[in-house]
């Protein structure tokens, strides 16, 4: 009897092994009945054949994944929104004395018009503008670093002074980005965090991330802001938009919860600096970012320059992203490419296209006109012909997965089409250039051919010289 209670015992703990061990390799499924169908199946697909229990995965060499972060994870963009906190509290560490400095630092030519958009005006003219109400404003003692001045802020957003600050400011981001380049804007608004430090900013990007952020649909809106009219100014009055609100949908979070689970790491991969990105995860409850790489800037006695820090990696923008992968992502990883990609416009266009290894890309929809339309229309096209992950694979291409969402109140949806801040009556699917690409594939074209033959980036360089593109599954 004994010996029988022996045996039993021994095969009971037998089977509980077993068990446990195969409880520990079951696949974690992403479950969310609000993801897009076809763009459900792909990630799981992915899990099951590239996640921990499957054949070949290696625990000391896992696959990873690279995210961008504004408009991808977040909707919206956070360091945009961050701008408007920054300029709403006072919060800078800018002399004004310096102020010129910053505000036309990397600029090509200061004294150049920057076209019929932006009324011919020029960054030194307004950035004068800027300077001189910048100046009264700090003068009064309400620009800080930290939050000793709040109690005054609505005493100073009632003023001519910072409005036309204010105004003015975020209307040059819009006007450099748009005139001369992402190279040149995207550094710039970083140099807003000059004089503080690392810590500081991040602090400040934490206060702006939950103040605007996973609000309810009704908070989210498009601002406009004037500057004073009659205020003595070289520029006149000017007005610009912007969004306000920002957010995570509970699907982000469960695909980022289920990579980790899966054994697959996740990278954050941003154009925005590197202390705001650093400050999402914690904010807004991301678990699972294994690295982040973003925008730096030089740090000089322990304090952020207006410089730009190259000796580190290139601006992680456009081609930018793929060579700051190559240099600081890949080698820990014995050279291999992210197997999953998430985007949703231009700047993402290479990180998800370039590398061989990349298996699935997610694609959050916002209609656009760029480089990402053409994903787009591959995720519309591949989706009608019942293309799956393991048919994109078996063809040697990469599935890409268009998501829909209700930008307000950061919502996702289970379509392809989004409904864009403002516009919820008017769901976006393809852009107009979108459905042109759609009907070259439905041509006979091949996504490979189409991404090669059509992106904009076809010939050009990035600022370094480098070939803006560097072609389809190349690396």
């Amino acid at each position: 009897m004994k010996k029988f209670t022996k045996i039993a015992v021994a095969a009971m703990a037998f089977v509980m092994i077993f068990s446990c061990v195969a409880m520990a390799a079951q696949v974690t499924y992403l479950k969310s009945p609000y993801w897009e169908p076809n763009t459900k199946k792909a990630i799981n697909q992915m899990f099951e054949a590239y996640g921990k229990t499957s054949k070949g995965y290696n625990p000391n060499c896992k696959p990873y994944a690279v995210f961008d972060c504004d408009n991808s994870i977040t909707v919206l963009d956070v360091e945009e929104q961050l701008a408007i906190y920054q300029l709403e509290h006072l919060r800078f560490a800018i002399k004004p004395e310096q102020m010129f400095k910053v505000l036309t630092a990397g600029i090509p030519n200061i004294d150049e018009p920057m076209g019929e958009d932006w009324g011919n005006l020029t960054v030194r003219k307004a950035a004068n503008d800027v300077c001189k109400a910048y100046a009264k404003l700090y003068a009064k003692g309400w620009v800080k670093a930290d939050r000793s001045q709040e109690k005054n802020m609505a005493k100073w957003m009632a003023t001519d002074d910072w409005k036309e600050f204010a105004a003015k400011a975020r209307w040059m981001y819009d006007a450099i980005c748009d005139y001369f380049d992402a190279a040149v804007g995207y550094p710039w608004i970083t140099y807003w965090f000059a004089g503080m430090t690392p810590k500081q900013t991040q602090e400040l990007a934490a206060e702006s991330h939950k103040f605007y952020g996973n609000k309810p649909a009704e908070f989210w809106d498009k601002i406009t802001w004037t500057s004073p009219a009659g205020y003595p100014s070289e520029c006149g009055q000017l007005k610009i938009k912007f969004n306000k609100g920002v957010g995570v949908t509970a699907e982000l979070k469960e695909l980022i919860a289920a990579l980790d689970a899966n054994g697959i790491d996740m990278w954050i991969n941003s154009a925005s600096h590197l202390d705001p990105i650093k400050a999402v995860p914690g904010v807004f409850g991301l678990k699972g970012v294994d690295g982040i790489v973003a925008m730096t800037n030089k740090i000089k006695n322990g304090k952020i320059t207006w410089e730009y820090d190259y000796d580190l990696h290139a601006q992680t923008q456009g081609i930018g992203k793929s060579l700051t992968i190559d240099k600081c992502i890949r080698p820990k990883y014995k050279g291999r490419g992210p197997i999953f990609g998430a985007m949703d416009s231009q700047g993402d266009f290479n990180f998800c296209t370039e590398y061989k290894d990349t298996k699935v890309v997610l694609i959050m929809n916002r209609g656009r006109k760029d480089d990402a339309g053409i994903l787009s229309a591959i995720a519309v096209w591949q989706n009608k012909k019942g293309i799956d992950a393991k048919k994109a694979w078996a063809m040697g291409d990469t599935r890409y997965c268009l998501q829909g969402r209700r930008e307000a109140g950061a919502v996702c949806m289970p379509t392809s089409y989004s409904l864009l801040l403002k516009k919820e009556d008017s769901p976006v699917l393809l852009s107009a250039k979108g459905e042109k690409w759609l009907e070259m594939l439905e041509g006979g074209m091949s996504p490979k051919d189409l991404i090669n033959s059509e992106t904009k980036l076809k010939g050009k360089k990035f600022y370094d010289g480098t070939p803006a593109f560097a072609g389809y599954k190349t690396r």
